[in-house]
């Protein structure tokens, strides 16, 4: 961020970031609603698997909490995208941490699936790579200013 008389100048979002994180939002906004409405379905869906998937053997209580727990990863999720649409690092972590948390869920409840580790994996790498790229971006902007600073006053001194 560089100032520039009383006001400050942000790096642009880059476009691909743009991109990842409309990617992000749609992704996670329909698998939140997914396992809300599981939570809140738990009753009939845990019913109708029972009955027709035969995939888990799980209670209604244990398919609420299923549901409980994808909601709050991928809410968590969303919240990450978030703030890495408004580009700030933390958002980075907490997408990463809760993609990494729902990866050890889907493992623990369906066993390996591995192109949902390839998918995951490859989003947490680019956002980082997209990050690194901005953090240098505001060191370069933030040394500008420095440098344009420093200008200034030696323009003041001399007069």
């Amino acid at each position: 961020m560089r100032e520039h008389g009383n006001h400050k100048i942000k790096p642009k979002r880059p476009f691909i970031l743009t991109f990842m994180c409309i990617i992000g939002f749609t992704y996670t906004v329909l698998f939140s609603l997914l396992f809300l409405m599981g939570m809140l379905y738990s009753t009939g869906i845990s019913g109708i698997f029972d009955q027709y998937f035969r995939i888990y053997d799980l209670s209604r209580l244990n398919f609420f909490l299923f549901a409980l727990a994808g909601f709050l990863v991928f809410f968590a999720s969303f919240i990450g995208v978030l703030l890495m649409w408004k580009m700030q690092f933390l958002g980075f972590f907490i997408y990463s941490a809760a993609t990494i948390l729902f990866l050890l869920l889907e493992l623990i409840i369906s066993g390996f699936y591995l192109p949902d580790i390839i998918i995951n994996g490859i989003f947490i790498l680019l956002f980082f790579i997209i990050f690194l790229y901005i953090n240098s971006k505001k060191k370069a902007l933030r040394n500008a200013a420095a440098q344009e600073h420093e200008k200034s006053n030696e323009a003041d001194q001399t007069n």
